[in-house]
């Protein structure tokens, strides 16, 4: 049985750290990076590692174009199942998240494969939610019932049907849009009860253990190892956990500290060690090759959206067009002081949370975007001034001096 994960140059501390866990329960294991990344400068002693334009996806640049990191990474998914068994010869295949971490053998799984399964799952809960928290059970669902940090699945004609449409669909639609009910690939394997009769889901309470569900499975130390809501632990899933950020649990919940989570907190200091010590300082500042024109400028996420699949695009990576997207919007209302770029909508558009602050109907609304987007926003998502909209003043110090004006501004609620 083949395991394997799926990341970026950025990510490798973290495969490491999996690949250790890994041996460290199943000695012997084999494990395979796939990056979804180049793989100049990567060379790493006994680590295997195949680069993502190994997998002979047709329309590779149109993916690497339309989707973000992660985006990408989980639409290849189902390419890398093909890969391992029509390449690699493996009959059966594991996929795990590069954030996990083992601390017993997945004797389930091995079990459940031998009984017949050709694929195996694990579910994000196995009870409701009942505290007002996030992620909350409607969190859950939209992001779908099964987390595909841990998937399996067997060489046979059912589950290579599955993956043959999963990879379909995944082509077209890896998106993160909320909006549309689309969460990567995750809401897809909603369909996986329906589409495979001998899927198994597996309950086991040590399985996937993560922020979503530690409140009904909390982590102790017994006198034989330790436990998951009484039963043993057999994987962590250490999502939202930062290296450099020891302070913090997860950066995608707000249910737990790391002072109320019992002996997983010890899990986590030692895995942030464990990271740190694979020199995640130097790997998580590798930058992304498919993160940027050639021109140097970040590719925005609404860029990526509004290419459509299957266009013509040879040059997509070519350049930033500023001529277009720094355009002011035709779709808003502009006041002079805070002109709004096609860029920026698209940026709103694309977040419910900005749009219910920040209403575009109102001269106050979209002042506030506006004054949002340069105080935050050009930092979030990594744009430079040549992304500002055109016509802005763009010296250093008027920079300086308006980001700090709208820091006051922002605070005080004007």
């Amino acid at each position: 049985m083949l395991y394997f994960t799926i990341c970026a140059r950025n990510y490798l501390a973290y495969a490491l750290a999996l690949r250790d866990s890994l041996l460290g329960v199943e000695p012997g294991a084999e494990f395979v990076v796939f990056l979804s990344d180049a793989v100049d400068g990567v060379d790493i002693g006994g680590l295997r590692i195949i680069g993502v334009e190994a997998l002979g996806i047709a329309d590779l640049q149109d993916l690497t174009f339309r989707y973000t990191l992660l985006e990408l990474s989980t639409a290849i998914k189902p390419f890398c199942f093909d890969y391992a068994f029509d390449v690699l010869n493996y009959q059966r295949a594991v996929f795990l998240d590069p954030d996990i971490a083992f601390f017993a053998p997945p004797t389930e799984v091995h079990t459940a494969f031998a009984a017949g399964a050709s694929a195996v799952l694990t579910p994000h809960l196995l009870a409701p939610l009942t505290d007002d928290r996030a992620p909350s059970n409607l969190d859950i669902l939209s992001s779908g019932t099964f987390n595909l940090g841990f998937a399996g699945f067997a060489n046979e004609p059912e589950s290579r049907r599955f993956l043959e449409w999963w990879g379909r669909e995944l082509r077209r639609s890896c998106y993160v849009d909320p909006a549309r009910g689309l969460f990567v690939d995750q809401k897809f394997a909603d369909f996986a009860p329906s589409f495979l009769e001998r899927l198994s889901i597996i309950r086991h309470a040590g399985y996937n253990v993560a922020y979503w569900n530690l409140s009904g499975r909390p982590v102790a130390q017994s006198e034989t190892g330790l436990t998951a809501g009484g039963t043993p632990l057999v994987f962590f899933h250490f999502s939202g956990v930062d290296p450099l950020r020891p302070e913090v649990f997860s950066r995608h919940q707000n249910r737990f500290s790391l002072s109320d989570i019992g002996a997983a907190a010890t899990l986590v200091h030692q895995y942030r060690e464990k990271l740190l010590g694979n020199d995640h300082a130097r790997w998580s500042e590798t930058a992304y090759h498919f993160g940027r024109f050639r021109d140097g400028l970040v590719i925005p996420q609404p860029v990526r959206r509004a290419r459509r699949p299957g266009d013509a695009g040879a040059e997509d990576f070519k350049r930033y067009e500023a001529g277009f997207w720094n355009a002011l919007s035709e779709d808003v209302d502009q006041d002079p002081a805070s002109p709004i770029s096609r860029l920026m909508l698209a940026y709103y558009r694309m977040r419910p949370d900005l749009q219910e602050l920040y209403p575009m109907s109102s001269v106050r609304g979209r002042k506030r975007f506006h004054d949002w987007f340069f105080t935050y926003g050009m930092t979030e998502y990594g744009l430079s001034e040549a992304q500002a909209p055109t016509g802005r003043q763009t010296s250093a110090s008027f920079w300086r001096g308006s980001r700090l004006l709208r820091r006051i501004r922002l605070k005080l609620g004007l």
